[in-house]
This record gives C-alpha cells, structure tokens and sequence, in this order.
C-alpha cells in the first residue's frame, strides 16, 4: 500500500522513520486551509464552482483529514490510479451531501422543469453511459450564475444562471457539457494526475483498496472540488454536450446562446458571471469550434426550432 496514517507509523517500522514525510504533510494541509480562508475572506459573495464546494465540504467535515505519510518507493510504482465508476459514485455522494447542507434545494416547478430536461438528456445517451452513471439533477436556490456536476452523476444547476437562460435549448447545452465531465470521468483523471504531480495532497485514489471509510470519502470529496479541469478536457465536455443534445432533440445553437449569455453577463462589470466563467473560460476558439461543430452537423441533421424557457412561470 502507498500510503498510511500517522497512528499506524510507529516508532521502529519502516513508517516511523519517515515522520518528516508527515511533517510536511501536515504543514500542507495547513497551508490549504489557510489558503481557503483567506479565500473566502476576500470574496464572500462569488466564488468559483469548486471553490465554493470546496468550502462547502470543508466547514461540513470540519477539515476532518488525516495527515497521511506518502511511499515513494519504486516498487509502488503505478499508485495513482483511476477512480472506478463506484468510487466516483461515492465521492460524488459525499460531496452533494455537504453541497444540499449548504444550499437551499429548489423543489418547485423549475425543479421538475430541469429533472424532466435532465432525463431527456440522460434517454437519449448511449446505454454503456446511461447505465453506468447515477445521474440525478437539482436547483439550488442562488442569484450566483453558476452549474456544475460531481463524480458519479449529480448535477447542479443555480437559479442565477437558470432565470438567465431564454430557451430550453441553451439550457440543454449547460446540462449535456456538465454531464459530459462525468461520463468521460474528468474528475477522476485530473485527480490521478495531480497525485502524479504534487505528492503533497495526501489524499490518493490508493485509499480505497485500504476500505472505502466515510473519512477517506470524505477526503476525496475535497479532492473532486478542488481540481480544475483542463482546456482539452473543456473542449471535449462542449463536443459531448452538443452530441447529447442534438442526440436529444434539442437545437444546438442552444450552446451558442449559452455562450452568448454567458458573454453578456460577463460584460455587466465583468464579475456576475465569473464564478462559471473562472471554470469554463469563454475563450473566442472554443465559440469558433462549437459554431465549426454546429456547422458540421448540419450536413446530416435538420435542427428543432428553439423551445422557449419560461423561467417565470415554472
């Protein structure tokens, strides 16, 4: 096994004599929470998509992490592995729990509005993606414009960006590209490659062939809002997302119009859509390559007019 936690490194054992790895451990962890609170400090009232989880998973289990001790032994070469699909369920499952804690669920019309929309997408995946992932989708009651999903399925979507949204088709395309993050498992890759990169986290994937504890979930929970997902990976989840919406009957210009709003709100002193922008940049390749997409599908399918979204009356 790679790592251990300071209670089993007794004076004597291999693990012992590596207490400096945990001192440093420790001073890491510290310095992440420092940096959190320092954080929030500064910005009360916006925060990125997984700043803001990451708060919301840290002051719920109360920092709860162990220290741990990291083996870098050759032998043990190979540690960072991919999360399965379970153990991204789990981790997502812990996360929306102290997310739901924090937040206020909408149970209302829009509620239903997004699940209905939410199922549709979900119908029209391929059955290896359909089956695998517990998808399951929710309205947070904030005038943040803001949507993310988590490991294993669960979709979040804040009334802020929701109200904003003209046409279910717009809203189709947030949906698909944050569904796109779980069925391509970006959590779980971008976690393994940071493991790679920075032995300091203390929290690695290896944990769950020790027992999947409620604490180890827990840690990884912090992990699964804390890593940002690269451009490629970006740019895959808007290509997945417009796929699953057309697949779903819904006008793909609908992406375009996300853009567009998004890029409104933006320009209204620049901050009102920043918490989702900070995540999701709204770089003009990444319209042209949606738009050269659109264009390309047009060869073979014929679009639905756009579906108007009467927030209102939800």
């Amino acid at each position: 096994m790679g790592i251990t936690s300071y209670t089993q490194a007794t004076p004597g054992s291999p693990r012992g004599k590596d207490i400096n790895k945990l001192r440093i451990g420790e001073r890491y962890m510290e310095s992440l929470r420092n940096e959190e609170q320092s954080n929030i400090a500064a910005n009360r009232t916006r925060y990125s998509r997984r700043a803001f989880l990451n708060r919301a998973v840290l002051t719920s289990v109360g920092v709860a992490v162990v220290p741990l001790l990291i083996d870098t032994d050759p032998a043990n070469a190979g540690l960072f592995s991919t999360a399965s699909p379970d153990e991204q369920k789990k981790v997502g499952e812990q996360a929306s729990r102290q997310i739901l804690q924090q937040y206020h669920e909408v149970h209302d019309g829009r509620a239903t509005h997004f699940q209905q929309l939410g199922r549709r997408l979900v119908n029209a995946l391929p059955d290896h993606d359909r089956k695998t992932w517990d998808y399951q989708f929710h309205v947070l009651d904030s005038k943040e414009v803001n949507a993310f999903a988590l490991p294993g399925g669960h979709m979040f979507m804040y009334t802020g960006l929701y109200s904003q949204l003209a046409t279910d088709d717009a809203l189709a395309g947030v949906t698909g590209h944050e569904m796109t993050h779980v069925r391509l498992q970006h959590w779980a890759k971008a976690n393994a490659q940071q493991q790679e990169r920075s032995l300091g986290l203390g929290i690695l994937l290896s944990l769950f062939h020790a027992g999947n504890s409620a604490q180890t979930i827990a840690q990884l929970a912090d992990s699964a809002v804390t890593l940002k997902y690269s451009r490629n990976e970006e740019n895959q989840a808007d290509a997945g997302g417009l796929d699953n919406m057309v697949a779903a009957g819904y006008n793909p210009y609908g992406m375009i119009q996300l853009f567009n709003t998004l890029e409104k709100l933006s320009g209204n002193g620049g901050s009102f859509a920043g918490a989702f922008l900070s995540d999701h940049p709204l770089t003009s390749d990444r319209i042209k390559q949606t738009e050269a997409r659109i264009a390309a599908l047009h060869h073979t399918h014929s679009f639905p007019p756009f579906t108007p979204l009467h927030y209102n009356s939800l």
